[in-house]
This record gives structure tokens, C-alpha cells and sequence, in this order.
């Protein structure tokens, strides 16, 4: 019996013997990690111009996500954000954070010029692509530029192109003589001041009055009372949001006696002033850079766009309306997304020279109009450098709403005029 036993088991042992062994399984190699092509973005997130900022920032990268654009050529996209806090030794410092430490390969940002002309410099003497949103100040795209690019950005001379053909056709022959001119004291506000002054003098229209302001201030009233003493039938200002719905509510209460009051953008463009000034908004006109009334569409990466699309869009995702700010935030996602698209279809890597070489190329229908980046003069003796010039407007707020009313085969509705502002 034992035998029989020991002879089982030493059948059993020749058997597994026979059997192959197995290898362990060798670890599939790693596969390599795939550097992402990043996007930073430099904007007033906080601060004095966080409002703004916002609405630049939040625009941008819906443009990415609208686009599709998360991969490009199998790396990933990745977009890093920085608040400049609204101060322009931030945005420098901020800039340079982006370009050297996080090591992005395209920078988008810049509301005000105050910002964005530190922020460029940088960019600049970093080697690093840079597309302005927003900062107008001539002089930021005035020099020979190799990294630089204006992006959706209108020059602040060019503001109110469309506002000087309303002037000339609509408010001298209605009876404006005479002019008060009010600015805030930064880049915006005094470059933009040195270009309206010899238009106006040239069109045989009295300057009565000509003050720069500190846009935080909270009481205008004795400035405008001097300019209610200097007797203006029209009233020119620049200013950012809280003290564009402030000057309108002052020079109101003031009873400044008027027949026109037109804002240069900025504030005035935005849902918010209508909160700000009640109904002393209604029938401001102001200079706009956009509309989403403006009739602009079109397809980028296969996918259809247009300016209301935007708007709506906008509207659903941050329950506001979005401004021409915006529009230049969503502007600039577009021509960032076309220049990382065709970097990739001329087969090279993409990388901040081929970035680089596309944005010179830029020739694109935008929510903002076509942009094309090239050398130009204007008849101011202003030189640009990779700058465009998108096409500007003229709206007014009528019954609490924006209305295009200029030029007249873009309106939404008929312009009123005389406007005073005793009469809201």
C-alpha cells in the first residue's frame, strides 16, 4: 500500500516538473509623458479693475472650451491663470512668473494700459508671444514689436472712429459748439484725451473745459460744477465703470443743461452702468468697440460662431451681459486657438517661435471683426506694429437698454437727438 503511494506521488512530481514555468510578466513600459502646450493668462482679477478683468478672463477660456481645443498634435492644453491684481508692477512680476517659472508658451492678457504696457515689456525681453486683450494706449504697439501682438485692441485714438462721422453728420449739425472734455488720469484716459482734443479743434468745436479726474473719487460734483459754469452743449468723458454711473448721476443732479453726453467706452458700455446711473443712463451715447448686435459669424476648428452665440452663451454660463470687454477676451481665445491651429497644420512643433510666426500670419474673421496683424500708419502720424483695427460703434441706452446707432446700416434702432440729460 505504502508503495503504491510513493509511486503516485512520484508520477505527480514528474508531472509538474513537465510543466513549462511561467515567466513573471515583464511591466509594460512606461509610456513617455507628453509636455502640454500652455497657455497662461495675465488679467485684473482683484483690484480696482476686477470687473473687467472678469469678464476678459472669463471669455478667453471660453473660447478655448467652444473650440474644442484641449489637445493639439496628443499633448494636452493647459491654461495657468495670474491675477495682476490691477496694479502694473504685479502685472509685470506676473508676466515674468508665466514666462519663466510656470514656462508657458503664449501669454493672453491685459485690460488696462497702465498694466499692459509693463506686461508686454516684459514679454517682450522674455521672448514669449503675447496677445493683448484690451489695453489701448497707442504707444504699448507704437515700436517695432517681434513678440507682441494687439490682438482684438482698438488704439485709443481710434475709439471714436465711428463716434467722429455721428459728430460730423448728426451732433454739429444739431447745434453743439462747444465741449467739455473730462478724463481719468491713467494711460486710457490721458492718451485718449491727447487724440480727441485735435479732432474736436479741427471740427471748429470750443474745448470749454479740459480735466483730468481720479477715476476712485466719489464726489464729482465740484468738477462739475465748473463745467456747468463753462456753459458746454456737449459733455466728452472717459472713465471707467463707477465713475461713469457717478458723473452721469452728479451732472444730473446738477442740472447740467446739455445736448449730448458721449461716453469713450469703457464704463459706459457695460450692463453695470445702467445700475450704477438708474435712469440718468438713458440716452448716453457712447463709442463701442462691439455689439453683439454687430453681425459678425463664422467657423473656426469646424465649429460655427457668431457675436449673439457668444452673448448667449455668456449670459447662461455668468448670468450678465458681457461688454465689448468681453467680446475682446473671447476675440483673443479665437486668434490664440487659430495660431496654435496653424502651427500644428505646417507640422511644426509648437513651441513659442512657431506661436510666434503664426500670430504674424493672423488674418481672421473674430467676434470683433477681422484681424490681421500688420505695420501701419494713421493719418494722426501714429505707427503701429502687429496691430489691427477692428471696426468701431456708436450706442446709445435707450428705455435701459444698448442700442447700436451708429453707423446707420448697423442700427438697431433710431438715434435721439437732442439728448439732454434734464429730460431722463
Amino acid at each position: 500500500m505504502k508503495k503504491g503511494l510513493l509511486s503516485i506521488l512520484v508520477v505527480c512530481v514528474v508531472a509538474l516538473l513537465a510543466i513549462p514555468a511561467c515567466a513573471p510578466a515583464k511591466p509594460s513600459p512606461a509610456k513617455p509623458s507628453v509636455e502640454p502646450i500652455k497657455v497662461g493668462m495675465n488679467f485684473s482679477l482683484t483690484g480696482s479693475k476686477a470687473k473687467f478683468g472678469e469678464m476678459n478672463m472669463n471669455s478667453a477660456t471660453l473660447a478655448f472650451s467652444d473650440f474644442g481645443i484641449d489637445r493639439i498634435n496628443d499633448r494636452p492644453v493647459k491654461i495657468t491663470e495670474e491675477d495682476n491684481r490691477s496694479e502694473p508692477a504685479t502685472a509685470k512680476s506676473a508676466e515674468e512668473k508665466l514666462a519663466t517659472a510656470n514656462k508657458v508658451d503664449l501669454i493672453i492678457g491685459g485690460y488696462s494700459s497702465s498694466c499692459t504696457e509693463p506686461m508686454t515689456s516684459a514679454a517682450e525681453d522674455l521672448g514669449i508671444p503675447h496677445i493683448i486683450v484690451t489695453g489701448s494706449k497707442d504707444a504699448i504697439t507704437g515700436k517695432p514689436l517681434e513678440w507682441v501682438f494687439s490682438g482684438p485692441r482698438v488704439p485709443a485714438s481710434h475709439y471714436g472712429d465711428a463716434m467722429w462721422e455721428f459728430i460730423d453728420e448728426v451732433i454739429i449739425p444739431g447745434g453743439v459748439k462747444k465741449v467739455a472734455l473730462l478724463y481719468e488720469m491713467t494711460d486710457w484716459g490721458t492718451s485718449s484725451a491727447k487724440s480727441l482734443r485735435p479732432k474736436l479743434e479741427e471740427r471748429g468745436l470750443e474745448i470749454v473745459y479740459d480735466s483730468k479726474y481720479n477715476s476712485e473719487a466719489t464726489d464729482f460734483k465740484p468738477m462739475l460744477s465748473k463745467v456747468k459754469a463753462a456753459d458746454p452743449d456737449m459733455v466728452i468723458p472717459v472713465s471707467y465703470l463707477t465713475d461713469a454711473g457717478l458723473l452721469v448721476r452728479q451732472a444730473t443732479g446738477l442740472e447740467l443743461d446739455i445736448l449730448a453726453w458721449i461716453g469713450q467706452a469703457g464704463g459706459y458700455t457695460m450692463p453695470e452702468f445702467a445700475e450704477l446711473a438708474g435712469k440718468d443712463a438713458n440716452l448716453i451715447f457712447s463709442t463701442t468697440n462691439w455689439n453683439p448686435k454687430a453681425a459678425w459669424e463664422g467657423t473656426l476648428n469646424g465649429i460655427k460662431w457668431s457675436g449673439k452665440k457668444y452673448s448667449d452663451e455668456y449670459v447662461e454660463k455668468y448670468d450678465t451681459e458681457p461688454d465689448y470687454h468681453g467680446a475682446q477676451g473671447y476675440a483673443a481665445g479665437q486668434i490664440a486657438v487659430d495660431a496654435l491651429l496653424r502651427a500644428a497644420e505646417a507640422g511644426n512643433t509648437i513651441n513659442r517661435e512657431s506661436i510666434r510666426d503664426a500670430l504674424d500670419n493672423t488674418d481672421l474673421t473674430t467676434v470683433m471683426g477681422v484681424i490681421k496683424h500688420h505695420k501701419w500708419t494713421d493719418e494722426m502720424g501714429h505707427h503701429y506694429y502687429h496691430q489691427g483695427l477692428p471696426p468701431t460703434y456708436v450706442i446709445q441706452w435707450q428705455d435701459m437698454a444698448q442700442e447700436v446707432v451708429w453707423p446707420e446700416d448697423a442700427a438697431s434702432v433710431d438715434y435721439i437727438f437732442p439728448a439732454p440729460l434734464l429730460e431722463q
